[in-house]
């Protein structure tokens, strides 16, 4: 479940970038404020989706002297935060308009900044007075008091420039989307929230706000559920996450045996391993191999483990009690019925008891039509912002589409690309008797069996 989630958790953040860039619109209204606050003292990203529902003296569903209908009901907002300690950077887009925030955030107060990214980034490398005829923004005073472990009451005053939208039934850049043309006013108010934890890695908020509008004399009123959660700063990959799994695999190395392909050349295999924090290993009560040529290589495979801490290798779990993981390379020692393995993604060997694992079946690379089309949609969009064309856009997305498909199935090596994880997978059980003898056709043979040191 989680492998599905964090795959259409990117492919939100990816459509969500490009609608960030094509996007246009001017018009905000205060964001929530709780995914802010809890973004105080984490090294994580916190990506945050929120609904709006507004109310009061709305001009919703009332024609204006152009006879236009005017003022949204409501806000589908995305918004990531990344935090330093104290200061929180934010970005993303609420409907139509992608906005720009940042602020103090500390564990009972904060205070930020809010913009459209348009009138901030853009309007000012084209013409300056832009910046006063179409920004919205504003800034919010935060207090927070916890209840308990998981429960926090929350408090806002906000003062902005809002606005609200004139559908003039328009389309932007030859795509048919609504064009909003803004209104602004100036509001002052004030709201609450809680929030509380849904889930080990999942939080959420409900928030009342109250706005009084200045310029107009009106009420309103803002009805807000904000749900976020937690992801690495570089959700495609990258350091952060490589240190991660390399934590934890130290932490499992210590109870199991272990060898590095390099020293098994120079003929040393672990038997016991003390970490070492320059080196990350360091061989005691080593026991003399030869080579490692009877480790023999297969078609990567997926492999049942009892429990997630037998593998070094990345865990996947296709249902919640099932731990499996790769390998492309494996040899069996019959005499202490053991098996060693290859880790997925690295130069480490680790050895399993056979009786805690079995086999399943190979593996089977993921589809890349969704994520060719994925790649075609975000072309089009963003040489539609450059062309202003619609058939060129669409010719130059459906090159981007096709050259991604190209690339990842005649450019690389699927055995190295990600897996295809389904909810099938391993679910097919065999005995011990049939896992020794499927075993038996990778022996170790004297290559990799233990000697007296």
């Amino acid at each position: 479940m989680k492998i599905i989630l964090n795959h259409w958790i990117r492919s939100f953040l990816a459509i969500a970038l490009a609608i960030f860039l094509a996007s246009c619109s001017s018009i905000t209204r205060p964001p929530p404020a709780a995914a802010f606050m809890d973004s105080y003292g984490r090294n994580d990203v916190i990506n945050n989706v929120s609904f709006s529902y507004y109310a009061g003296q709305l001009k919703n569903g009332v024609r204006d002297e152009d006879g236009h209908n005017t003022e949204w009901w409501g806000d589908a907002s995305f918004e990531r935060f990344i935090s330093g300690d104290y200061f929180t950077f934010g970005y993303g887009l609420q409907s139509l308009t992608p906005i720009v925030q940042a602020g103090f955030a500390s564990p009972y107060f904060g205070i930020t900044g809010w913009g459209n990214a348009f009138a901030i980034l853009y309007a000012p490398m084209h013409d300056s007075s832009t910046f006063f005829t179409r920004y919205s923004g504003g800034g919010m005073l935060i207090e927070q008091i916890p209840i308990n472990d998981k429960w926090k009451l929350g408090f806002t005053q906000h003062l902005s420039r809002n606005g609200r939208e004139i559908d003039n039934g328009g389309r932007f850049r030859q795509i048919w989307i609504p064009n909003p043309e803004p209104k602004f006013y100036t509001e002052v108010g004030g709201g609450l929230f809680i929030t509380g934890a849904v889930g080990e890695n999942c939080k959420m908020s409900f928030e009342l706000r109250y706005g009084r509008d200045l310029d107009e004399k009106r009420n309103r009123f803002a009805i807000t559920i904000d749900f976020w959660g937690f992801s690495s700063p570089f959700s495609f990959g990258g350091n952060d996450e490589i240190r991660k799994a390399a934590a934890k695999n130290l932490e499992k190395m210590k109870n199991m045996k272990t060898a590095s392909i390099d020293s098994t050349q120079k003929a040393t295999l672990t038997d016991t391993q003390k970490i070492d924090s320059k080196t990350t290993s360091s061989l005691t009560n080593s026991s003399t191999i030869t080579t490692t040529d009877t480790l023999h290589t297969i078609k990567r495979r997926w492999f049942r483990f009892s429990d997630s801490s037998q593998t070094i290798s990345t865990i996947y779990h296709p249902v919640k009690n099932v731990t499996a993981s790769t390998t492309k390379g494996i040899c069996y020692n019959e005499k202490n019925n053991t098996v060693w393995l290859k880790q997925d993604y690295g130069k480490m060997l680790y050895q399993v008891s056979a009786d805690s694992i079995d086999y399943c079946q190979e593996m089977e690379r993921k589809n890349l039509l969704g994520s060719a089309i994925l790649e075609g949609v975000l072309g089009t969009l963003l040489s539609g912002l450059i062309t202003g064309n619609a058939a060129a856009s669409l010719a130059i997305g459906a090159g981007f589409g096709t050259g991604f498909w190209a690339l990842f199935n005649f450019g690389f090596d699927p055995e190295e690309l990600a897996p295809k994880v389904y909810r099938e997978l391993c679910s097919e059980k065999h005995t011990q008797e049939q896992i020794k003898e499927w075993l038996k056709q990778y022996p170790c043979g004297g290559d990799l069996q233990q000697t007296a040191p």
